[in-house]
């Protein structure tokens, strides 16, 4: 018997729990949790778009404060999302384990537990690189210092390049540098916690749903090669069919269970997919102005926050193109197996699975775009073309 939470969920509760999301625990402390990040990351936005009231509004300014703060924006959205869909993470959860607890099939409980595996696995990674990016990022200044003190060039100062790695738009800058890093610092560890939190339990639910169609690729194998056998009888016939219905079922609750849980996420995908097209553009602004001036420091801000954004379009897009995949690899089964060879009446239920595979299915961002390679390779071809187009205006 497979356990989802325990087994295969068990990094991704712990990632939730961090940030008040984990949909099983509804306490005061967890409505704390909820309250102190979601202030966290409100304030983080609003403190950068607080420049606007004390200096003037110009073309530069906007692009500075902007590719910064808008990825603090996307995090408040997934925050937001997640916190109000946990019923749906719940329901999904609950729906997922119910349907491990059907298998009796040691092929397809082996085929869940690989998808648990691989689910920890990509759990493990992310939180890596989060982890490594936690690191390097507080160490800079004493990296920079190190260097400084062998080479004796009297530039790195530990307080110097602790000030450099403000931005200068930031207001307080000079006078509450310290107070600043720690609320910046916060939301980073926040947001990028967040980040991995909801992306990995993303993973995990499409992990599983490839699996379910795995899944339903077997049964059917396993209802044609019952037809195999030298001893065709009835009793053969009837288990034919009920391999069949049994694989159609699956197939059936796998795309409800990736419909559903992704349905309720559509309009702020949505909205992630635009704020992080112009975020990745307006970071490459930044990286492109950072060379001219060899702004060390805030080359490496930009490189992280354009990273991120990266990674995140290509995670999404990623699941998504798996999902179309697997789907499409249970009918490529359907088209590929000696199905003339089974009984009339067997015949025509795989012609009406057939049938079925003329429709391509795809989890969708507002009904308007369909995660895939080619949406990921548009929305990196739309960040360069935006950004060129800042630049050309720039010069």
């Amino acid at each position: 018997m497979i356990c989802i939470v325990t087994q295969h969920f068990n990094l991704n509760r712990i990632c939730l729990m961090l940030i008040g999301l984990w949909p099983y625990e509804c306490s005061k402390l967890v409505r704390f949790q909820t309250f102190f990040c979601f202030t966290i990351l409100i304030s983080s936005v609003v403190y950068q778009l607080a420049v606007f009231i004390s200096e003037d509004c110009t073309i530069n300014l906007i692009l500075k404060v902007f590719s910064i703060a808008l990825l603090f924006f996307m995090y408040v959205i997934e925050y937001n999302s997640f916190r109000i869909n946990r019923q749906i993470i719940k329901w999904s959860l609950d729906q997922l384990q119910h349907i491990c607890d059907e298998l009796k099939d040691e092929k397809e409980i082996d085929i869940m537990k690989k998808c648990g595996d691989d689910t920890r696995r990509y759990t493990i990674l992310l939180i890596l690189l989060d982890v490594i990016n936690l690191i390097v990022i507080p160490l800079l200044p004493f990296l920079l210092y190190a260097y400084d003190v062998l080479l004796r060039i009297n530039k790195y100062h530990i307080s110097n390049v602790i000030h450099m790695l403000i931005p200068k738009h930031f207001l307080g800058r000079d006078n509450y540098i310290y107070l600043i890093i720690l609320h910046s610092g916060s939301s980073i560890a926040i947001g990028g916690l967040i980040l991995i939190a909801t992306m990995t339990m993303c993973v995990a639910y499409i992990k599983h749903a490839c699996g379910m169609f795995k899944i339903a690729s077997y049964r059917i194998e396993k209802a044609i090669a019952i037809n195999m056998l030298k001893n065709s009888s009835l009793e053969n016939e009837f288990m034919m069919y009920r391999e069949i219905i049994h694989a159609v079922d699956i197939h059936r609750k796998a795309m409800k269970f990736s419909q559903y849980m992704f349905s309720n996420f559509q309009g702020s995908h949505f909205w992630l997919l635009i704020v992080g097209v112009v975020c990745l553009s307006l970071n490459l602004y930044g990286i492109s102005e950072t060379m001219l001036t060899n702004d060390v420091e805030q080359f490496i801000t930009h490189f992280v926050f354009i990273s991120a954004t990266f990674v995140y379009f290509f995670i999404a897009n990623y699941i998504g193109q798996k999902v179309t995949n697997h789907n499409e690899h249970v009918f490529f089964t359907v088209y590929n197996i000696r199905w003339y060879l089974a009984p009339l009446h067997v015949q025509k239920l795989i012609l009406f699975l057939l049938q079925n595979g003329s429709r391509t299915f795809c989890l969708s961002i507002g009904g308007i775009y369909s995660l895939s390679n080619e949406l990921f390779a548009m929305l990196t071809k739309a960040s360069i073309s935006y950004f060129t187009v800042v630049y050309s205006m720039q010069q």
